[in-house]
């Protein structure tokens, strides 16, 4: 008999996506353990995080946020590419994971971005994990960008 995997699928939704953090908390309290996690925006860093085994420590970080913490994780930036630069949160977030890149997770995992040129999903599988969850999270005007491409948020809407 062949056994069922399991894909657990994060999506976006600013702060509301840390919500993700006790959904996988409860389906491990269910004995239920995915195989592969995929996010978009929020739900790329919250995916990233579970699937390095690092998801814990991303708890623990997430809970103990201020106001004024997460003020100062807002680093404005009034020139070109985005209302905040994005360093200090993926500064964070960087040293959070423990791994560089996406093969080095302990299961496989996907981050969801859209590609500016076209308009069609990009899925950021392998490569350097801080840059996929980067792209997945930058969003146009908001959250300077990686490169040709930003949240895959914006590829349901195109």
């Amino acid at each position: 008999m062949r056994q069922i995997k399991i894909g657990l699928a994060l999506g976006a939704g600013s702060a509301k996506g840390w919500a993700h953090i006790g959904v996988i908390n409860a389906l491990k309290k269910m004995g239920i353990e995915p195989d592969i996690v995929a996010g978009c925006s929020v739900g790329s860093l919250v995916g990233a995080a579970y699937a390095s085994h690092r998801l814990p420590a991303m708890e623990k970080w997430v809970r103990s946020f201020s106001y004024w913490d997460v003020i100062r994780l807002m680093d404005l930036s009034w020139r070109r590419g985005g209302l905040l630069r994005g360093e200090r949160v993926f500064n964070a977030v960087g040293q959070l994971l423990r791994v560089d890149d996406i093969e080095q997770c302990a299961m496989k995992f996907g981050a969801v971005a859209t590609n500016l040129s076209t308009g069609r999903e990009l899925w950021l599988t392998r490569g350097d994990i801080h840059q996929a969850v980067r792209a997945s999270c930058s969003m146009p005007g908001c959250c300077r960008r990686c490169g040709s491409t930003v949240t895959g948020w914006w590829t349901v809407r195109w």
